[in-house]
């Protein structure tokens, strides 16, 4: 039986709408108000911070607790109603949904938000809570400090995608404004922001990037398309042929298939297959081509499986690469 999407609710209609007490915080949240005091009091130092080895970039993870609160409420956030052109934090949408809406026939423009997440203040994530939440001011501090960490969202906090949002929706609200005055199409994912359509400009964008610094928020990587141009726009090439796997991403899942079919050994064979399978399973959401290098990929796990549960049996042998 087919499974049924949580319908989606009003602001007002929300679980976390209008919580006056900390009792009732706590409550909403599915911790003890003695937990709830604990982690305010504490909230600091309730995250593991480290540098991602990869990117340089500094992760704020919250610990068990305090990350169970922020699956809370990004669980709660989620359920509510949002403007069509956000496609991030939403249940059914995606990257691939957000690139989807954009064509390359028309010109384009792109922007995004630098250092996003550590630029979302504190006061914005209060504001949020207390202005347009209704909640009481002890009550709207409480949530406030759950959530950010220094004065701003935390990197690695499971609330912070789809809270990012909310703090700053009157800004993103104006942009769609601008767009949709000139019958261009908008579309936000986290702070990727991507407008299309026959009077798409760099004087629009201009006036897009003057809305983020209004908002005491700086924009960059901008970038502007002319017609027919393809454009990647969430890690989606957008060709006039559809969309398709940007180049980048297809010579890594040619590098990664490489490597499994130079790898002798069946079982360091199988141990690389996820990597691969992962690439090209992401490559077939978003050009159906894809479809057969996934399929045999998952084949070649399936039987060097087999082969190496027979090879474990007494008398077997060693499997086959």
């Amino acid at each position: 039986m087919a499974r049924r999407c949580a319908k989606r609710v009003s602001l007002r209609g929300s679980a976390l709408f209008k919580l006056t007490s900390p009792a009732r915080l706590a409550h909403i949240l599915c911790i003890s108000p003695g937990q709830l005091a604990y982690l305010v009091r504490n909230a600091e130092a309730n995250y593991l911070v480290r540098t991602d080895r990869k990117t340089g970039r500094l992760i704020e993870e919250p610990k068990a607790l305090l990350k169970q609160v922020h699956a809370r409420v990004a669980k709660l956030l989620q359920q509510i109603e949002t403007p069509d052109y956000l496609h991030s934090g939403v249940r059914q949408r995606s990257y691939v949904t957000n690139a989807s809406q954009h064509g390359a026939k028309d010109s384009a423009v792109k922007l995004d938000i630098k250092k996003f997440f550590p630029s979302v203040r504190a006061a914005a994530v209060y504001s949020f809570f207390h202005e347009l939440m209704e909640y009481p001011a002890d009550v709207a501090s409480r949530m406030t400090r759950l959530l950010t960490i220094g004065g701003h969202l935390p990197t690695g906090g499971n609330a912070s995608c789809i809270l990012s949002f909310w703090a700053y929706k009157p800004m993103f609200d104006e942009i769609a404004e601008l767009a949709v005055a000139k019958s261009c199409a908008f579309t936000l994912y986290v702070d990727d922001m991507t407008i299309s359509g026959r009077f798409a400009s760099r004087s629009m964008q201009q006036a897009a990037r003057q809305i983020v610094g209004r908002h005491r928020l700086r924009a960059h990587k901008n970038k502007v398309f002319v017609p027919n141009q393809p454009r990647v726009v969430t890690g989606v090439a957008v060709t006039v042929r559809g969309l398709e796997l940007p180049n980048r991403r297809a010579k890594a899942i040619d590098d990664a298939t490489q490597v499994v079919t130079h790898t002798a050994d069946g079982s360091a064979k199988l141990a690389l297959l996820p990597v691969l399978i992962g690439r090209v399973s992401e490559a077939a959401e978003i050009d159906p081509a894809w479809n057969g290098r996934k399929t045999a990929a998952v084949n070649l796990r399936r039987t060097l499986t087999g082969r190496i549960a027979t090879a474990s049996r007494p008398g077997g042998g060693e499997p086959p690469a």
